[in-house]
């Protein structure tokens, strides 16, 4: 080593120096100031991670909240529990098909615990439920009278918005009684001139199920989560105090009120004891998420990080001294290696600048990040981007399709396929636009464009050119086909930033669009306004095609169903298909029983999620291969000869439903067989009775006479075999709801109704 000079030795001797000053100056005031404020320190890490626990708790409420709104709207328009709610007197067969669809959304949703459908004109309730009041009760016999009181003041209760309850629980045995909480969501319209309800749809969530969203915040401090409302009233149990006890005198929960509006914390006494409260502002329904930790918890653990802060302090004091000695002694190297050990770090960050980069864009696009706008503009040039942030803007989502199978088959060389298509991408807007493309990870890359002229003027036939261009050079250069979703043009880029869940949103479309497509996420966001109505009719056309084996016509169907969904939010499209599912899997159900058929199948519930899926083929291809199979295991169980009989007896209904002798001993005389037997025979083989069929084929003649004759209700009942025009009136009423002279009034003065077997009108 060269020999070190008395001025080099005083160099580095003050170099030590101020090292060890350094390190012993730096480490006093660091330790120094984290002793006196870790009080505030920890009381601000506990509030940071309580808040984000209740505002992921509220989150999870106003999910369920939305999901038991929409589902008392789609019982209130489900056809078949509409008779429940607007008929006076339903048959028996309408009130069981109901009931047992009402149990089917109930068990389709497991925070469910109730439905009620309350029927204003007979005063009743049809509960589905799993305790003893599930069935049919009155307003008298209604365990649940707090629902009742409601009904009769629904004037005070805003619809679709969760009401707080509680009621007392009659045990099956009429001998225990239990107090329960209930949040109830309330669906009701079509009120009388004296201002009562004509019907309601009632959702019933159980208050457990909500505890048990609050009792997901991590426990690790024996703390306690509760929720009040602006007035103070407790709306989810302490586990103390039920529902409905009153706040409002508690001295900590007055300063939470009289914060109104803003989330914060305090420390105050909670129950003798003295306590850190973390409370949130109030949530779209007006509540605010409460949690109380001891504050003999939180110090415990100030004072074992005040005590090993200490210590390490220490640690690192005497280690730096000793470190400062022995390498102080070594620092006579030139001052040349340390400017190549800088070069050397600066090669290395311009090398790690891309993924620095990448991961910035990422964080603002998924809100991660914020800035205001002058810092944006300064950052991203900072990263060498030319993005002009006030430009105007426009968000692009580039979508790799058949992302499952083109990873199995590139693996380590797909990473390699997606830097190739930003850069395809980027390149070809870029004579247009300022661009930045994003790796958001998954299917799916962002292109963020700018213009790069303030006086920006929008070319469609230009942009469009240049989207089919991209879709082009992808598919020539690395074999991938993309799909395109646009964002609407922005006055800035910063607007561009939050339209990434929209866009993510409309790029679900491609379901229905199908591989390679381009769409503009403003056209699927009009979708979000228009109201979707399930076609119960069509459903049960699609369960008769089933049960009668016709695959052909259920596949039409079906078709039908799905495809109307196209034109409305996604939400709409998977709530469609998980019905659809859940009608297909009832269906074998019921062929299973009645058949003795073992299909080796069923639908998969899963298939609803859309998760897997990237077009409406792949799903349609589930159902169509199961309707297959059905058909073929039906078809095995049936005999030409069985085919030929029902025929028979299809055209003996069909030639003589005037005949009022027509019934099922004047078929099986027709045929000269057993009425036993043949009506086994029929009902085994088409799930439906002979004498169903008749009243049907009547039905729906005298409707088609009502609608395309001059006929008289006497004549018609005459020619459609009934005994005397007054059974066919009481028939016709309890069969279609509503008169033979009302039927043809309503439906000649506006279109008439499609009359084929099994529709209601």
């Amino acid at each position: 080593m060269m020999k070190r000079t008395h001025d080099n030795k005083k160099v580095y001797r003050n170099i030590l120096l101020s090292i060890i000053l350094s390190i012993v100056i730096t480490l006093l005031v660091s330790s120094s100031i984290l002793h006196f404020n870790f009080d505030n320190i920890a009381l601000n890490q506990v509030y940071e991670s309580d808040s984000n626990s209740l505002m992921q708790t509220s989150q999870e409420i106003r999910t369920i909240t939305g999901t038991a709104t929409s589902l008392s709207f789609q019982i209130y328009r489900d056809f078949v529990i509409s008779k429940l709610l607007f008929y006076d007197k339903p048959d028996i067969y309408d009130v069981t098909s109901a009931m047992q669809q009402l149990n089917n959304y109930r068990f389709a949703m497991p925070f469910i615990d109730s439905i009620y459908v309350y029927n204003g004109k007979s005063d009743l309730f049809y509960v589905s439920s799993d305790n003893s009041q599930s069935g049919i009760q009155s307003k008298s016999t209604l365990g649940d009278q707090s629902m009742v009181d409601i009904l009769d003041h629904f004037q005070d209760y805003t619809p679709f918005l969760p009401v707080p309850r509680t009621f007392n629980l009659v045990g099956n045995a009429q001998l225990t009684v239990s107090k329960v909480g209930i949040y109830s969501y309330l669906c009701y319209d079509a009120i009388n001139i004296n201002n009562s309800l004509n019907s309601a749809v009632i959702v019933n969530i159980s208050e457990s199920f909500f505890n048990k969203s609050l009792k997901n915040i991590t426990n690790s401090r024996s703390s306690n989560e509760f929720i009040i409302n602006n007035e103070g009233l407790l709306l989810s149990t302490d586990g103390v105090n039920p529902v409905l006890t009153n706040y409002s005198d508690i001295t900590y929960i007055k300063k939470i009120i009289a914060n109104a509006s803003s989330p914060g914390y305090l420390v105050d006494s909670v129950d003798n004891t003295k306590s850190l409260i973390s409370y949130t502002a109030p949530d779209s329904l007006g509540w605010r998420y409460v949690r109380t930790t001891p504050y003999t918890i939180i110090t415990k653990e100030i004072k074992s990080m005040r005590t090993k802060t200490i210590y390490i302090s220490l640690s690192i004091l005497i280690a730096g001294l000793l470190i400062s000695f022995f390498t102080s002694r070594k620092l006579f190297d030139p001052i040349d290696k340390v400017i190549r050990s800088l070069k050397t770090l600066e090669i290395e960050k311009r090398d790690n600048l891309q993924i620095l980069r990448q991961d910035f864009l990422r964080n603002i696009i998924m809100g991660r990040e914020a800035y205001h706008p002058i810092a944006l503009q300064e950052k991203l040039r900072y990263f060498g981007s030319k993005i002009t942030i006030q430009h105007s803007s426009l968000l692009i989502m580039v979508k790799i399709d058949h992302f499952t199978d083109n990873v199995n088959k590139y693996q380590d060389q797909f990473k390699l396929l997606r830097y190739a298509v930003m850069n395809i991408c980027t390149e070809i807007s870029s004579p247009t636009f300022q661009a930045e493309a994003i790796d958001m990870g998954d299917d799916h890359i962002l292109l963020l464009l700018t213009a790069q002229e303030s006086d920006f003027e929008w070319d469609h036939e230009a942009f469009m050119a240049i989207l089919h261009k991209m879709q082009t050079s992808i598919a020539d250069y690395i074999k991938l086909s993309v799909s395109i979703t646009i964002s609407p043009l922005q006055d800035h880029a910063g607007q561009c930033i939050h339209l990434y869940k929209q866009l993510l949103e409309a790029s679900y479309h491609r379901l229905f669009r199908g591989h390679g497509c381009i769409i503009w996420s403003e056209e699927i966001m009009e979708y979000r306004s228009k109201e979707y109505k399930f076609p119960t009719h069509k459903e049960k056309q699609l369960v008769d095609c089933l049960m009668t084996g016709d695959s052909t016509e259920a596949e039409t169907i079906y078709a039908d169903i799905v495809n109307e969904t196209a034109e409305f939010s996604y939400s709409v499209v998977q709530l469609a298909i998980s019905h659809l599912t859940l009608t297909v899997n009832n269906v074998l159900n019921t062929i299973n029983k009645n058949n003795a058929i073992a299909l080796p199948l069923y639908l998969d519930t899963t298939t609803a999620s859309l998760n897997q899926v990237e077009t409406i083929e792949e799903i349609n291809v589930q159902f169509y291969h199961l309707f297959e199979l059905l058909y073929k295991k039906l078809d095995e169980k049936r005999s030409s000869k069985h085919v030929e009989l029902i025929k028979k007896m299809n055209d003996i209904i069909e030639k003589d439903y005037a005949n009022q002798n027509l019934s099922l001993n004047f078929i099986a005389d027709e045929l000269d067989m057993s009425p036993i037997y043949i009506s086994r025979l029929y009902k085994q083989h088409t799930m439906a009775a002979l004498t169903d069929l008749i009243q049907d084929v009547r039905m729906n003649k005298s409707k088609e006479l009502l609608l395309h004759s001059s006929l008289s209700v006497a004549e018609i009942a005459e020619k459609t075999g009934f005994t005397s025009d007054s059974y066919f009136y009481r028939k016709f009423k309890k069969y279609n709801g509503i008169t033979p002279n009302d039927f043809r009034k309503h439906y000649t003065q506006n279109s008439a109704p499609s009359i084929q077997k099994g529709i209601d009108v």
